[in-house]
């Protein structure tokens, strides 16, 4: 979700409430992650869980990709 984060002009998100306990406040991805949740580009990889660091399958980024134009 960083790269379609970046590509949409990294806009800040408008919640600092996150809500996958495996995303650190300060990593890389912590708005990027937010503003997808937001944006209902992703539901995490459980309830509570995002994976950040877990490689993405090809139909993960198409639904990202999909979700992303709406």
């Amino acid at each position: 979700v960083t790269f379609l984060w970046r590509a949409a002009g990294s806009p800040a998100p408008e919640s600092s409430e996150m809500p996958f306990t495996d995303v650190a406040v300060g990593s890389y991805c912590y708005e990027a992650v937010l503003w997808a949740v937001e944006n209902g580009v992703t539901n995490g990889t459980t309830a509570s869980t995002f994976s950040p660091n877990a490689t993405c399958t090809r139909a993960q980024i198409v639904t990202f990709l999909y979700r992303s134009v709406k």
